[in-house]
């Protein structure tokens, strides 16, 4: 072999293991979701590239409920997790589980219901409901014990001038209540998307009234970190905030009057796509508010909270101070600049 063709094949090794290495150093997150349209800013970041140019990989891992997530959050196998703030959250937290509340996820603001309260169809047909007072002795379905819901149920429940006791609640898995309204085993539930408009369209329940509107700026879901990952990996921890925070903003990009606009083909396809939905329901639905900056609703976390504590299912004391920390999102914020949206 000449001398140039020994150097060309000395450089051809190095480019080669130089890209191996970067491939290599990809820093690889496991992050919870819990299988509805409210992750698909995870997705559009992901799909569009926003992780990679953080030299992320991402790992997404589907969870049948949130509450699965909170022990591997504590433990380290899981860096990022997402759903909503329950009692066995704060239970968990309260027994040294290391998590903190650090982004938005989706949340209620006026014009962005996304949950509705669904009324048995008959019972609008009859004129037996006509305003949430009339929820009082009426058969709630609820998905779970100590759910967000709850609070909901008890903010619709004072807007109505009634008590949260006056409301009877039936715990069901979502997919059964569709089944239990229809037979008229519910009589009502507050449900996010896309279940509220499945069940009015086919006629079984009618969208009564939207959550903004009894409990504007409620907080949904969230974006929780393990406290390990959040102390040991913080350099980490910004770059995979930002990538998460601009998918807020291309999912932001494709909205208008609390919809996703049938123009913005990104995501539509992308909810479509993971959320196996047909591109016309996608438009249907109410979508999410997402804040473009990662910030979380405080007093609707704190107003939870405070039910949860007073119908004694937290018993210990928390300090949302020390479970709220959204400094990484604030520094990935400020390294992205404000948010301008794309029409």
């Amino acid at each position: 072999m000449n001398a140039t063709a020994c150097r060309l094949g000395c450089i051809a090794a190095l480019l080669l293991c130089g890209t191996v290495h970067a491939v290599a150093a990809a820093d690889k997150v496991n992050v919870g979701l819990g299988g509805s349209s409210v992750d698909t800013a995870f997705y559009l970041a992901r799909d569009k590239g926003y992780f990679k140019d953080e030299n992320i990989d991402v790992n997404f891992i589907v969870f049948a409920a949130g509450a699965q997530q909170i022990a591997p959050l504590g433990t380290g196998e899981l860096e990022v997790g997402s759903g909503a703030a329950s009692v066995g959250l704060y239970n968990a937290i309260a027994r040294g589980v290391g998590l903190r509340i650090v982004a938005d996820k989706g949340h209620t603001e006026p014009g962005n219901g996304y949950q509705s309260l669904v009324v048995r169809k008959a019972l609008i047909d009859s004129g037996q409901f006509k305003s949430l007072a009339d929820l009082k002795g009426k058969r709630m379905g609820i998905a779970a014990e100590g759910v967000t819901t709850l609070s909901y149920v008890n903010e619709a429940a004072k807007a109505g001038g009634i008590a949260f006791d006056d409301v009877t609640l039936a715990y069901l898995p979502m997919p059964d209540q569709v089944t239990a309204m229809k037979n008229g085993a519910i009589d009502a539930s507050i449900l996010p998307e896309p279940p509220a408009t499945l069940i009015t369209d086919a006629g079984i329940g009618v969208r009564f009234m939207n959550s903004d509107q009894f409990y504007p700026y409620g907080q949904v879901t969230m974006v929780f970190y393990g406290e390990k990952f959040l102390h040991d990996n913080p350099e980490l921890a910004l770059r995979f905030m930002r990538a998460y925070l601009r998918g807020i903003r291309a999912y932001n990009d494709g909205l208008k009057g609390g919809k996703v606009r049938p123009d913005a083909t990104e995501v539509v396809e992308t909810i479509s796509k993971y959320f196996k939905m047909p591109p016309a329901l996608v438009t249907e639905m109410y979508a999410p508010a997402v804040d473009p900056d990662g910030m979380v609703q405080t007093k609707s976390i704190a107003k939870d909270l405070e039910f949860f504590r007073a119908r004694g299912w937290v018993k210990q004391p928390i300090d949302l101070n020390t479970v709220i920390d959204t400094s990484i999102a604030q520094k990935a914020a400020a390294d992205l600049g404000q948010y301008q949206r794309k029409n």
